[in-house]
């Protein structure tokens, strides 16, 4: 069933044709930017960021204490530890710090906890491996601002204790509620000058290379080398794009498109992605997805390990092993998918606002991705739990949220339910005995404060565009392309076109799970348009509002009642030499 959704067109007003003219491009595009709230003044280097554009790393709270630290640790020879998470941004942060610090001739080594054995960041027992090994300096990255009971571990065995996250900060009320450590850089924090709060772990790890290198009479700019690895993480860790994040990833593209890293290279020629063509997509949706593979079923080490290769053999097993990996996360999402969609569809949950969904037959290492799916489909903040691995009468899993939702506030008002919980206002992980499962969804339920306006989709469309402008001005749909990387915080435009005909419909795909219409327009013009999403719910749609008979028309060509109204997107299709505009089609109403 289709999700309720209100349709709204953006409105805002400049002056386009002036603003266009100065900066080369359509008005189209100086309309795009007007909708996202970039000022005028602040288009250009919006469309082309320069490394200028990013801020001073001198300004993160306990960042200059942090390096000044590891270089007297460095001095003194002690051994330093770097203590990751096993995502994406942990595992980039992981290599960049641990890098870095061997460039500066740091006795370093790192770890990443075990997500079924360790859980979520730094934890008693990875410290009292690290003092078996005769570490004296604990640097995390991606973690530990809520570790204060591990740090406290290490403080306790005079160990030095450094944290690099960039996770919210726990409150009690209005007082942050801060780990014994002796450093901490986080962006989140209350005393924290540096001007972009939303940094991803990977990315505060990188600043501190900066001061690092700095403090240790190394040039700087070598640091710049860790920036491919900030917009990756940034990418796959969902961090808004806008801002200096925007900045980073774009850039940090076009570095990536050049990367001499092996293991990076090697995983690009598994995937079979060219180089040339990385994206913000293909970090999201194929290269990341191998990465955090590594994470959730195996061991985030491999991840690590990749980037740190150094011969094309080793790397190349590496990342055939990613992609394995990879292929088994795939299966088991589905599987998982499957049995919490069943859930929610039942009662009691279908009258919840909150989804809080408990199936043994979820792995625990899909958890989070399980609910970012029935998030997707229900409109609603969900948590998928299952039990845990290690305790049997323990569950544990993760949450996605709405804007409407924030889900680390709404989580932190039920903390007495539950023994263990972080994240951000879209995404947590918990942990809480399973008899409590029901207790957190009857309370997440009654205090959620939601109404059913903040369950329909606001689908926000950028301007109402025939395709005929399109077909007119082909230069549009390469300039759309200035506006990327595209993601959280900066969507891809989306168009809308009403009054449209089918002249002709067909299923394709190796399953017919798509569909492809020719579509005719008031004006005369024609466009070929695809619908990658579930093609079998839309023609069901069809037949529902217009019957069997007028959708058989269509599949034969025949002229039919069916008329739409649509939000796409603008693509080009190339067949034998030959290119043409043709659309994808985000959503219908009739």
């Amino acid at each position: 069933m289709k999700k309720e959704q209100r349709w709204f067109i953006k409105q805002k007003k400049v002056d386009f044709l002036s603003i266009a003219e100065r900066l080369g491009v359509d008005p189209l595009i100086v309309r795009l930017m007007t909708n996202r709230d970039i000022e005028p003044e602040d288009m250009e280097s919006y469309l082309h960021p320069v490394r200028e554009d990013l801020h001073d790393p001198h300004l993160l709270h306990d960042g200059q204490k942090t390096a000044e630290y590891l270089a007297d640790a460095i001095h003194r020879g002690k051994k330093i530890r770097v203590i990751g998470d096993y995502d994406i941004d942990g595992i980039m942060a992981t290599y960049i710090l641990h890098t870095a610090l061997l460039r500066v001739g740091a006795d370093a080594s790192w770890a990443i906890p075990d997500r079924i054995r360790d859980g979520y960041g730094l934890n008693p027992v990875l410290v009292e491996e690290a003092r078996a090994d005769g570490v004296e300096v604990i640097l995390t990255c991606d973690n530990g601002i809520a570790a204060g009971t591990a740090i406290q571990v290490a403080r306790d065995a005079k160990m030095t204790v450094l944290v690099t996250d960039h996770h919210s900060i726990p409150m009690e009320g209005e007082e942050e509620v801060l780990p014994n450590a002796h450093a901490i850089v986080n962006p989140h924090l209350k005393d924290c000058q540096y001007p972009f709060p939303d940094l991803c772990g990977a990315a505060v790890a990188w600043k501190i290379v900066f001061l690092l290198y700095e403090v240790c009479g190394l040039d700087v700019n070598l640091a710049w080398e860790y920036l491919e690895n900030a917009a990756f993480a940034t990418i796959g860790d969902v961090m808004p794009l806008v801002g200096e994040n925007r900045a980073i990833v774009k850039l940090g593209l076009e570095s990536l498109k050049r990367t001499e890293n092996i293991g990076m290279r090697a995983l690009f020629e598994e995937t079979k992605t060219e180089m040339e063509a990385v994206n913000s997509y293909l970090i999201g949706y194929v290269l990341g997805p191998c990465i955090n593979a590594s994470g959730r079923i195996a061991s985030a080490r491999l991840g690590v390990e990749l980037l740190e290769c150094s011969n094309q053999a080793d790397a190349k097993s590496l990342a055939v092993e990613l992609v394995k990996l990879n292929e088994e996360r795939k299966d088991m999402t589905k599987t998982g998918t499957d049995h919490a969609r069943s859930m929610s569809e039942e009662e009691p949950y279908v009258g919840d606002k909150v989804l809080v969904l408990y199936e043994e037959g979820i792995s625990e290492s899909v958890a989070g991705i399980v609910a970012g799916r029935i998030r997707e489909e229900s409109g609603k903040p969900t948590l998928v739990l299952t039990r845990s691995e290690n305790d049997p009468c323990m569950a544990k899993g993760s949450g996605r949220s709405i804007p409407a939702y924030s889900m680390f506030e709404r989580l932190s008002e039920a903390r007495d339910i539950m023994d263990h919980f972080g994240g951000h206002p879209m995404a947590a992980g918990l942990t809480l005995p399973i008899d409590r499962v029901d207790q957190l969804r009857l309370f997440l339920n009654e205090h959620c404060g939601l109404t059913e306006d903040d369950l329909m989709e606001e689908v926000m469309i950028d301007a109402n565009m025939p395709f005929s402008y399109v077909q007119q001005h082909p230069n549009v749909i390469s300039e759309l392309n200035l506006l990327e990387p595209f993601g959280n915080g900066n969507s891809k435009p989306l168009f809308a076109q009403k009054g449209l005909k089918v002249l002709r419909m067909k299923t394709i795909g190796k399953e017919g799970q798509y569909l492809k219409f020719t579509l005719g327009a008031e004006d005369g013009s024609k466009v070929d348009a695809l619908y990658f999403s579930d093609g079998e719910g839309f023609k069901k749609d069809l037949m529902d509002r217009f019957g069997e008979e007028e959708v058989k028309k269509a599949e034969w060509g025949k002229p039919n009642r069916i008329e739409l109204m649509m939000t796409y997107y603008p693509s080009i299709n190339e067949y034998n030499n030959v290119r043409t505009v043709q659309v994808i089609i985000n959503d219908y109403r009739f």
